[in-house]
């Protein structure tokens, strides 16, 4: 887990959250449209860098510059989350929980990130939880730092046998476009699946 929570230089999140979102009319800047690019034509090559220990290398191919990250440890999920989330991991209850919230930044704006991996006790139930948290509206894990207001507009998730992986981005500055933050959360999540 440290190496995509190392720091340097649409889903299945809450209803009723309110937050700052990217704005879909917004048209995207040369910039923006780069990020887009980079991200999808890089996500190969983001994979190697990551099992090289690189990271901040990683980020940087993608067009973005990754802040310092903030990380929160938990031996279980419920009193962490809301909603059917919740009620899903009163029933069955994690294994553990690990939280990483950082800004990135690019030439037109920056976006908060949240990613938390839920280990499951086996593969059957992170296929329940990953199936509940990709429906929007379900709950969701709380984020540690209030900063911005996660909506689940920008989310992407995977899973690993019994690890779920559950990445989130929100505008924090600028007005950052709806295909850049759910592009920032897609890479997230590769991120963070590969570092393990």
């Amino acid at each position: 887990m440290a190496i995509w929570a190392a720091s340097s230089g649409a889903g299945g999140i809450g209803a009723g959250v309110g937050g700052g979102g990217g704005t879909a009319a917004s048209a995207m800047s040369a910039a923006e449209s780069a990020v887009v690019r980079n991200i999808s034509k890089n996500l190969s090559k983001v994979r190697k860098d990551v099992q090289r220990g690189k990271p901040v290398q990683a980020w940087r191919r993608l067009g973005l510059r990754k802040g310092t990250s903030k990380t929160r440890e938990a031996a279980e999920c419920a009193v962490f989350s809301y909603g059917r989330v919740q009620d899903f991991f009163t029933r069955n209850p994690c294994r553990g929980l690990h939280r990483v919230q950082f800004p990135v930044s690019y030439d037109g704006g920056s976006a908060s990130v949240l990613v938390s991996r839920v280990q499951m006790r086996n593969a059957t139930q992170a296929r329940q939880f990953r199936r509940l948290i990709d429906e929007h509206g379900s709950g969701d894990v709380e984020p540690f730092l209030p900063d911005v207001q996660f909506t689940g507009e920008h989310y992407d998730s995977a899973r690993d046998r019994s690890a779920v992986f559950v990445a989130e981005a929100e505008s924090a500055s600028g007005d950052v476009p709806d295909q850049v933050l759910d592009s920032v959360a897609e890479a997230a999540v590769l991120l963070a699946r590969r570092a393990t």
